[in-house]
């Protein structure tokens, strides 16, 4: 890659930085163009060489929270015991906060798209995609066939589950100097 396109990187890289956390601070709607440029040091006029529209940058945000979501639910397919995949999400979530300290905030924006009504119907559609709960059933199901994964009705084990990664990671967008917990310590919660 060549300088040039370096640089075009980076400003784009530093476009989606800076509407990731006005949007997860500020909200979708609150936020302007204007907003996002003024944190880069850039002209409105210049997001739009990279973006057309703020919609566009919040599409392209969800795509790379997504991506997160299919790295995580494809770990559910490892071929190790139940329990272990589970604890490996875990870990590989808790991890990301470190050397991605933006993947944190991704969970809170998750979060906001499926909640708020002024996000753009194509966003929610999307994030409606998320099986992570869903995906979870059949692995919690065999881990209490198997008697590692403890009895109880697995969607809700599942809710469960999810809901304490979000939690954990929802803590440490707001907080980024939070450690993290132990990743034993969120697999436990299915734990026999």
């Amino acid at each position: 890659m060549g300088i040039r396109a370096e640089q075009k990187e980076k400003r784009r890289q530093e476009i989606l930085d800076a509407a990731l956390d006005l949007f997860i601070h500020k909200g979708f709607s609150a936020t302007s163009v204007r907003d996002i440029a003024a944190v880069i040091h850039a002209s409105p006029a210049l997001l739009f060489h990279y973006f057309e529209s703020k919609d566009d940058i919040l599409m392209e945000l969800l795509s790379i929270a997504m991506g997160g979501v299919d790295s995580a639910t494809g770990m559910l397919d490892d071929k190790v015991p139940p329990l272990a995949r589970f604890e490996n999400i875990a870990r590989m979530i808790f991890e990301s906060f470190t050397s991605y300290p933006q993947s944190a905030p991704f969970f809170l924006l998750m979060h906001q798209i499926t909640v708020f009504d002024s996000i753009p119907a194509k966003a929610k559609a999307i994030a409606a995609q998320n099986e992570a709960m869903a995906s979870s059933i059949p692995i919690i199901l065999e881990g209490q066939r198997t008697g590692s994964i403890r009895e109880g009705d697995p969607a809700l084990l599942a809710m469960t589950f999810w809901s304490a990664i979000q939690g954990v990671a929802e803590t440490v967008a707001m907080c980024p100097s939070c450690p993290t917990p132990n990743p034993v310590w969120i697999s436990d919660i299915l734990k026999k």
